[in-house]
């Protein structure tokens, strides 16, 4: 879902939600970009 709103690669969506959880100081990592179906 995320993919279709940004409409950028894979890699670029990982990076961008890691940024968002690093930006609200959430310990969390996104999932790798390989592991979406």
């Amino acid at each position: 879902m995320m993919k279709c709103v940004f409409a950028i690669p894979l890699r670029g969506l990982q990076g961008l939600i890691d940024s968002v959880f690093k930006f609200v100081q959430l310990p969390l990592l996104c999932l790798h970009y390989s592991c979406y179906a």
